[in-house]
């Protein structure tokens, strides 16, 4: 038998998140209260919220209200020697009591001035800013602790006299990653062959020598989105010092593959999302997706195993999902032309034996 198995595959945008923008944000104008605490809000776009649900790794509503958030401030007073403010430094806010709260509370000056507050979940104790509104970042290599990583951005103007009490800090969180999920099916079943799936590999080569994805980033919090055209802000990541790695995506594993209905595939574990720092693998980076099956065919027929794959030319958008289609098992298949399929016998040779000018040899 023919070990050299068909996969077909596609890799496609099949879901895109609402990567909601870092800039709208509630504007703080005269809203500075002599007396009042400095207080958080935090929400994410309604289409992200609703893409997984509570499960997983990925950052939601939920997930953000049980992790909570990290805020750093830059305080800046409109006249030089005015300053009395002492910001943020990635102070931990969470869900509580049906509030967001942080410990100790901090209060609004009442010099004129302006406050930047950059946010970040979920929450690292570790984390620290460099260059005033950066922090790093890293790829963790295992999949299962990999992180959904969002960021958001609010500016405070403070003026005085002080008219309003309405002064909650509002975040607008986006995904500041590119998220990928799999599916995966049969092209036919057969009750003679079991599948299983082994491993799926993403790689910057189909021997896996060359390694794909950034292992980390530097990501600036103070970078806005383009509301109207929802692109990615510019000048979010910076990558320039970054190794590459590949990513084992399903390892070991002896997963059984019984579907092939398109409509109802199966599909990665919610806990199986890859998270991967923004890049482009449509021009000049390559990027493969490597898959390995085992087939054991009933009544003792022995098993064999099969190893796939496919170069993927895609730009992992910021803030996007996508859905690796994978169709494994394409069975060998026999075909006879039911009225064509056996040559004719063509028109009879004739040969001639006793006739005249061909008589019998003897008589006996």
């Amino acid at each position: 038998m023919d070990k050299k198995f068909v996969m077909g595959i596609a890799a496609m945008a099949a879901l895109t998140l609402v990567s909601c923008s870092s800039d709208d944000l509630d504007s703080f104008s005269d809203n500075s209260s002599k007396n009042e605490a400095i207080s958080f809000d935090g929400y994410l776009g309604r289409s992200a919220v609703a893409v997984n649900g509570t499960r997983g790794s990925v950052e939601t509503v939920t997930t953000l209200e049980d992790k909570g958030f990290g805020v750093f401030s830059k305080y800046t007073p409109t006249e030089e020697g005015q300053a009395s403010f002492s910001d943020f430094n990635n102070q931990q806010v969470t869900y509580k009591y049906s509030k967001w709260t942080y410990t100790p509370v901090k209060y609004w000056p009442t010099t004129p001035g302006t406050i930047n507050f950059f946010a970040y979940a979920p929450y690292d104790k570790n984390t620290k800013l460099t260059e005033n509104t950066k922090i790093n970042f890293i790829v963790e290599k295992d999949v299962a602790n990999q992180t959904d990583l969002l960021w958001a951005r609010a500016h405070a103007q403070i003026k005085t006299p002080i008219t309003s009490k309405n002064n909650k800090v509002s975040f607008k969180f986006a995904h500041a990653l590119s998220r990928l999920g799999y599916t995966i099916k049969l092209h036919e079943t057969y009750p003679s062959a079991t599948f299983t799936l082994n491993k799926i590999t993403l790689a910057g080569s189909p021997d896996e020598t060359k390694n794909a994805f950034y292992t980390k980033g530097i990501i600036d919090l103070s970078t806005v989105k383009d509301v109207p055209t929802g692109d990615a802000p510019t000048g979010l990541w910076d990558t320039s010092s970054s190794d590459k790695q590949n990513l084992n995506w399903v390892s070991g594993g002896s997963i059984k593959v019984e579907s092939k209905d398109p409509e109802h595939p199966q599909s990665n574990d919610p806990n199986n999302y890859l998270f991967v720092i923004p890049q482009d693998f449509s021009q000049d980076n390559e990027l493969y997706v490597i898959v390995q099956y085992t087939i054991t065919y009933a009544n003792g027929g022995g098993e064999q195993t099969n190893t796939v794959y496919k170069q993927i030319k895609k730009d992992f958008k910021q803030g996007k999902a996508y859905m690796l289609n994978l169709t494994i098992g394409l069975p060998i298949e026999f075909d006879v032309d039911l009225t064509e399929g056996v040559d004719n016998w063509g028109k009879e040779d004739g040969i001639d034996i006793g006739s005249d000018g061909n008589l019998w040899d003897g008589i006996k």
